[in-house]
Formats: structure tokens, C-alpha cells, sequence
């Protein structure tokens, strides 16, 4: 990941701070991919995982340890033996203490499992919970791409809708003027003319605020790119993206969507987790081998002894009886398989919604950008007659300013269809789990 950023600061930054390369929506997905924190953190997620698979298959190795104490006792331990061991016949006991005040035990262990039930179950746990970290890494680089793109769109709208009213008021402007040359000749009042500078000034006002919503946008594009907010970054001003997303009911496979592959996962995970739970009931047996040393001294004579000791064997671990805790944890596991079953059939059941409603909108949204773009078209045509005819004092400065409003009405409403459509295309390849592979 570090190499990728290093990569992304030698090649793109000095191309998007120095010549502010145009950026198409594709080359933005690909920068984000590569260098979004949101997927960088969902990467350093997967090395986790492979870390938790080790960690499961440590159990087969060997395992080494090493004890020791010390003790100095004030007073040694008492113990009673019967009397008869010394006399046999001899009624009673006697009290004894054993051994030396200073007292040591070193020793190492060695353990190595030989049959243990839970092992491969835990493995292959562990694996599952890896494969699930794969596909929620690739949701989160779907999500990112559906952020891209849709934050990409609206943009491109917002930029295209800045350059048509910048458009009309540089159109105003000349207006304007050929209206100050009509007043100068007594053609027109100067109420006209105030009402064309009035109407260019609310013109303006929204570039104004269009700008700054489209800066916005920008921002939220460098952030999603991981760009520092003072990076120039310019990206394309064509409303027709080249991607045409999949509209055939032949060609969806709802397998493909990550979300269900992930429930998936969890269910198989769960059957493991109940598995597991049942193998708690059969024992574990384990070979041991251990090599240590005793040590005995006392103050009052200078020695101090050691012996060594050792001995290899099999140690079996057994849980008979539990309280019934992990038939009721086998229970719940079982109930939670039951609850996600009925959350898959939910799921899929809302997918196929999602695809019905963006096919929906799709065929709308296609239809509606063709009829909102022949209704420019006609507005525009119309407006350039008023402005004809308004010249050739036809028609007053009123029918003017009205057809000119139309026109923006109708690029409007163009570029709102437009936005629209990009919209039903995204959440189409959303629903068909196709984000990856046609924006990437």
C-alpha cells in the first residue's frame, strides 16, 4: 500500500498540480481504488485475517515452555505419617517435616497435540472468516466506486449547467448593448434596459451559487481520492460516458452480488461454529515430555544440591459434564442460522426490487434526457427568433427576458434528466454486482 502511494505521489501529483490533467470518471475510480484511506483500511483488514489463519494453525505445532520457582520457607511443611510404617502393630501417628529450607524446581515442557477435535474445525474457521474479509473488501471498493462515479456525474451536470448560464449571460450582454443602442435611437425606454441588467444580475447570482455548489463536489472528490484540498483537479466536461450497463434479465446472476456470496459465508461460518461447539463433548489427547530440576539447601550448611528429573507421557483432557452450556451454545448457533436464512431470502428479494425500479428508471431517464434534449433544442431556436424579433421591434424586452428564462428552464431540466439517468445506470450495476468490473 505504501508503494502505491509513493507511486501516486511521484506520477499523479506533479501531472494534477502542474499541467491539471482532465480526469475522466474511470482514471478517478482507478486513483480512488488505489489510494482511498476507506480501502486502505479494509486492505490492512486482510493481512489481519491471514494473521488470524496462522495463529489457528499454530495449534498443530509443537509448543515449548519453561517453568521455575524459588522458595525460602520460615518453616517448613508439616506432615503426619502412621506409626505402623516404622513398627508394624504401632498404633497412631507422628508428625515429620521433610526437605530443606531453600527449594527450586526448573523444568521445561514440551507438548505436542495428537488428536484434537477443535483443530482443523478452528482452521478452517479462521479460513472462512478470511474469504468473508476478501468480499467485504471488494464491498468496500464497490461502494467507493458508486461514491466516485455518482459525485463524478453531478459534477460534470453542475460544470455543464455553469457553462450554458455563463452562456445566456454573456448573451445578455450583448443584448444589453444593442438594447442601449435602440434607447439611444428612442426605439426603447430605459425601463428595458434596467430590466435586462436586472435580469442578468439574478443570472449571475446563480452561476455564483451554482459554482460553489460545484466546488462542493470537487472537494468531495479529492477526498474520496485522497487528495490534498488545494490539488488542482479538473475532470471531463462530455455528458455521454461511454459505459452502458447490462439491461438484460438473462445476463443477472444474483449470486453475484457480494452481499449475498457474504451471507453465504456467514452461514458456513455458523455451521462451523456449531461443529465446533459439538466436538467440545470428545476429549483431546496430547503427547508431554518435560525435563527439569529439583534443588534443596540449607542455611546453616554450605551446599546446595541439584537433580535433575524427566519424564514423557500422554495427558488426556475430558469435559464430562458442563452444565449443559454447549448444548444451549449449539442451540443459538442453530437459531442465528435460522435468522440469516430468513435475512437472505430479505436480501435477495430487495435486490430484486433494486434491478426492477433502476431498469425503471433507466428506460425513463433515456427517454426523458431525448425529450428534454429536442425541448432545448426548440427553446433555443425560439429564443434566437424573439431576439430577431426584438431587434426588428416586433416584440417587446418583456417576451425576451421570458423566452430567455424558458431556455434555462429547459437546459435545466435537461441536465437534471441527465443526472438521472447516470443515476439509474449506477444503481443498475449496482444491483447486478457489476460496479468492478464496468467502472474499473
Amino acid at each position: 500500500m505504501k508503494q502505491k502511494l509513493l507511486v501516486f505521489q511521484l506520477i499523479w501529483l506533479p501531472i494534477l498540480g502542474s499541467a491539471q490533467e482532465t480526469l475522466s470518471v474511470e482514471e478517478c475510480i482507478r486513483l480512488a481504488l488505489e489510494n482511498n484511506l476507506t480501502v486502505s483500511n479494509s486492505a490492512y483488514d486482510q493481512e489481519l485475517y491471514q494473521e488470524q489463519i496462522r495463529e489457528a494453525k499454530s495449534g498443530a505445532l509443537p509448543s515449548l515452555g519453561f517453568s521455575g520457582d524459588y522458595s525460602i520457607y520460615l518453616d517448613l511443611p508439616t506432615t503426619v505419617i502412621p506409626n505402623s510404617a516404622f513398627s508394624q502393630g504401632t498404633e497412631g501417628y507422628s508428625a515429620a517435616a521433610f526437605g530443606t529450607k531453600h527449594q527450586s524446581t526448573y523444568a521445561l515442557q514440551l507438548t505436542q497435540a495428537i488428536y484434537d477435535p477443535n483443530l482443523g474445525v478452528a482452521i478452517r474457521a479462521a479460513s472462512k472468516v478470511n474469504e468473508m474479509g476478501e468480499l467485504q473488501y471488494k464491498q468496500t471498493k464497490e461502494s467507493i466506486v458508486y461514491q466516485v462515479a455518482s459525485t463524478y456525474y453531478n459534477a460534470q451536470a453542475l460544470g455543464e449547467q455553469i457553462n450554458m448560464l455563463e452562456a445566456n449571460s454573456h448573451s445578455l450582454d450583448t443584448l444589453i448593448t444593442n438594447t442601449r443602442m435602440l434607447e439611444e435611437n428612442g426605439l426603447v425606454n430605459q425601463t428595458d434596459v434596467d430590466r435586462l441588467i436586472i435580469n442578468k444580475a439574478s443570472l449571475d447570482n446563480n452561476i455564483a451559487i451554482i459554482r460553489a455548489d460545484y466546488d462542493l463536489l470537487i472537494n468531495s472528490l479529492k477526498l474520496l481520492l485522497n487528495l490534498d484540498q488545494d490539488t488542482p483537479l479538473q475532470i471531463v466536461s462530455d455528458l455521454n460516458p461511454e459505459i452502458e450497463p447490462s439491461q438484460s434479465a438473462q445476463q443477472f446472476a444474483i449470486q453475484n452480488r457480494v452481499d449475498i456470496k457474504l451471507l453465504g459465508k456467514q452461514m458456513e461460518l455458523l455451521q462451523l461454529q456449531e461443529a465446533q461447539i459439538k466436538k467440545g463433548y470428545q476429549p483431546t489427547i496430547s503427547a508431554v515430555a518435560s525435563y527439569g530440576l529439583l534443588g534443596f539447601g540449607e542455611n546453616e550448611v554450605n551446599f546446595y544440591e541439584h537433580y535433575d528429573f524427566n519424564y514423557i507421557g500422554l495427558q488426556m483432557r475430558w469435559n464430562l459434564f458442563d452444565g449443559m452450556a454447549k448444548r444451549t451454545q449449539a442451540k443459538q448457533k442453530r437459531i442465528q442460522m435460522m435468522q440469516l436464512q430468513s435475512n437472505v431470502e430479505l436480501t435477495q428479494r430487495s435486490i430484486e426490487n433494486e434491478r426492477t425500479n433502476a431498469l425503471a428508471k433507466l428506460r425513463t431517464h433515456l427517454s426523458e434526457v431525448e425529450t428534454q434534449q429536442r425541448s432545448v433544442e426548440l427553446a433555443s431556436n425560439i429564443y434566437a427568433n424573439i431576439q430577431m424579433q426584438y431587434r426588428e421591434g416586433l416584440v417587446g424586452v418583456q417576451e425576451v427576458i421570458q423566452t430567455k428564462d424558458d431556455l434555462i428552464e429547459a437546459e435545466t431540466n435537461y441536465l437534471n434528466s441527465w443526472i438521472q439517468l447516470q443515476q439509474a445506470k449506477l444503481d443498475l450495476e449496482k444491483a447486478e454486482g457489476n460496479l468492478l468490473t464496468n467502472y474499473n
